[in-house]
């Protein structure tokens, strides 16, 4: 019984840990979909590609000036022979020191002109981005070694909305392009730090006072082989884009930027479950059953990934449809090759984080060696020989090579188990999907692919299904298992093939009608919960609308028809308070969206429609003024009479 209870509080942890990141994540991964359509909108494919440069900049900038503290500060924060004050208050001091560093070298560079193609006069918004973004992943980290999860994912959330402020404010309402870019994420980043100190109360761990050498000497020796190793990995991400504009120019790699949108849903995935599994790791490194916990959540990891892709192949031709603007509409051609390189980016990963947790960071610094070099010799070869198709094919014999090489080096230290019949049979259905994703175009078989695509998706979740079906079980809490069992295998079937028909009816309606469909049925959802008095389906309803508006039209759409139907709610309750709150919320959203004269327009039609509705309110006021100065008038002329 001892031998078993850790075990099974492990895999719950690990479960409630993903699903608390889960839940900060995913409105942020969410969004940076939805703003891509944003993005590819109100940006060119110029400005794009500059985007995508400064911000490929700014990950390269901030792994050397922040020296990867934020790796040690989790490591050691979570690690209790350490005192956490000394942890946070060094990583504080290598933060500061790197971005004195970096005010100092920027401004040279920028007199110097070395790097006018890249930086394109962006250099102080640059500086204040690679400020705010190491100082946010810092204090988020600390707030994960304080096992404070919750916390973590609600500062997800909260950030995810402050970008989504600024992207409306910055991008749609003043037309700033690049600059209001820049600007979203950075007010969002500093937002959240602010909001981060006050929550956690992170004052309380600062100590300059009493600053341990030995650790901060500890800290620094863990961290240092992490630049390395980290900058390498970013050679392999971005040294696509930064080759790809110096072969082909910035529009080029607008295109190839636009490619990774989809491909990132399944490292979105990943990485709720890789912070979580990054405190497990730290966590189970001591622990007798850690070759067996490895070997189980490697499996379960593996299942996933391998089902989360090939959902993404099967749909990736009609999300590029609907998602992306029409000049970025020749990047399903390449998704389809970063959607399989991103399966070995999160093996890769995961395998990382043995190397972390071990405090064997120089072998981790040795193994992204040989994927930088793969990857920028197979660019200098094939961008020019076959243009766009060579970045995503060196991506994955990059991610490729470091998936054996790590396979096999980080067994040496926990032996966990790998399943090699399992993986080459699914790697097999999945360069099947591959090729026929991208054949399609050469051969003209789009009528082969709707048929062919969602069979091997099929077999691959046949494959992989029953691991995952069985860890939930054993995961979910006994209240919703007891529900599941009475409803039984057959019922569950047919309930989640009902709510994948509806789902798939709905999309349909929203791209015959182009979303108008979708308007009038949420409209009829919110007007029932009125009637009906529930909450849920106002919200529901509410929310529905405002996602629906953003994909089929623009988020200022989606924004005035939330507002539309927020106010209009309010005029139900005939409520002062929630009636004025609707009047601002869509004359803002109608303001921000499409101009100042929409927003004079929608008082206008606001005012009309109050007067309306209170009418005999307002008449019986202004008769109730008038009579009352008219008896006033009358009452002093009989008192100056009386006088005289």
């Amino acid at each position: 019984m001892s031998q078993t209870a850790p075990k099974k509080s492990s895999y719950k942890k690990l479960f409630s840990n993903t699903v608390i990141f889960a839940i900060g994540s995913f409105s942020s991964k969410v969004l940076v979909l939805l703003l891509v359509n944003v993005y590819t909108t109100y940006l060119s494919q110029a400005e794009l590609g500059i985007n995508d440069v400064i911000t490929q900049i700014a990950n390269w900038l901030q792994p050397v000036f922040t020296m990867t503290i934020s790796e040690a500060v989790i490591r050691f924060g979570l690690d209790k022979a350490y005192d956490k004050k000394n942890v946070f208050t060094i990583g504080n001091i290598v933060c500061f020191a790197g971005f004195a560093i970096l005010g100092i070298i920027l401004p040279i560079v920028t007199v110097s002109g070395i790097a006018d193609k890249y930086l394109s006069g962006y250099s102080l918004l640059l500086y204040v981005y690679v400020v705010m973004s190491g100082l946010k992943l810092v204090y988020s980290t600390f707030v994960r070694s304080l096992e404070k999860v919750r916390l973590f994912a609600f500062n997800g959330i909260l950030t995810t909305f402050f970008t989504l402020v600024g992207t409306v404010l910055f991008i749609c309402g003043f037309k700033m392009g690049n600059t209001g870019y820049l600007l979203s994420i950075i007010m969002s980043d500093f937002l959240s730090v602010v909001f981060l100190m006050f929550a956690a109360k992170l004052w309380r761990y600062f100590d300059f006072r009493h600053i341990d050498t030995e650790v901060l000497r500890t800290m620094v020796q863990y961290s240092l082989p992490l630049i390395p190793a980290h900058l390498l990995w970013l050679i392999t991400n971005s040294s696509d884009s930064f080759m790809t504009t110096h072969y082909m120019g910035q529009s080029a790699n607008g295109i190839l930027s636009a490619s990774y949108k989809i491909p990132n849903l399944v490292a979105t995935v990943y990485l709720m479950f890789g912070q979580a599994w990054n405190m497990s790791a730290i966590l189970e490194d001591d622990s007798d059953d850690r070759n067996e916990f490895y070997s189980r959540v490697f499996n379960l990891n593996q299942c996933l990934l391998y089902i989360l892709a090939a959902g993404c192949l099967m749909i990736v031709q009609p999300f590029t449809a609907l998602w992306l603007g029409d000049d970025f509409q020749s990047s399903k051609m390449y998704s389809p090759i970063l959607i399989y390189s991103s399966v070995f980016s999160c093996f890769t990963t995961f395998m990382g984080s043995i190397y972390l947790a071990a405090k064997e960071t120089k072998r981790s610094m040795m193994t992204s060696l040989f994927s930088g070099i793969i990857n920028v010799g197979l660019n200098i070869i094939l961008i020019p020989t076959i243009g766009l198709y060579g970045p995503p094919i060196s991506t994955v014999a990059s991610y490729l090579t470091v998936f054996i090489i790590r396979a096999y080096d980080s067994r040496k230290i926990i032996p966990f188990f790998l399943n090699v019949r399992k993986i080459v049979l699914n790697n097999i259905l999945l360069v099947a999907m591959v090729l026929i994703n991208v054949l399609q175009f050469r051969f003209d078989s789009a009528a082969f692919s709707v048929v062919s695509l969602p069979i091997l998706f099929i077999a691959v979740t046949v494959m992989n299904i029953a691991p995952l079906w069985d860890a939930l079980q054993h995961l979910i809490p006994a209240r919703i298992r007891r529900i599941i069992e009475r409803l039984g295998t057959k019922r569950l079937i047919i309930l989640c093939t009902a709510a994948l028909a509806a789902l798939a009816a709905a999309a349909a309606l929203g791209i015959f009608t182009k979303g108008i469909g979708l308007y009038v049925l949420f409209g009829l959802l919110i007007l029932f919960g009125l009637f009906t008095n529930r909450r849920v389906l106002l919200l529901t309803g509410g929310a529905m609308l405002f996602l629906s508006g953003w994909i089929f039209g623009s988020l200022a759409l989606g924004a005035v028809l939330c507002a539309a139907a927020a106010f209009f709610c309010a005029l139900a309750t005939l409520r002062a308070a929630d009636v004025l709150t609707g009047c601002v919320m869509l004359i803002c959203a109608c303001t921000a969206g499409y101009g100042i004269w929409h927003g004079i327009f929608c008082l206008t039609v606001e005012l009309l429609v109050l007067f309306a509705i209170y009418a005999k309110t307002v008449v019986g006021f202004i008769e109730r003024v008038l009579f009352k100065n008219g008896r006033k008038r009358k009452k002093k002329k009989k008192r100056k009479k009386a006088v005289s």
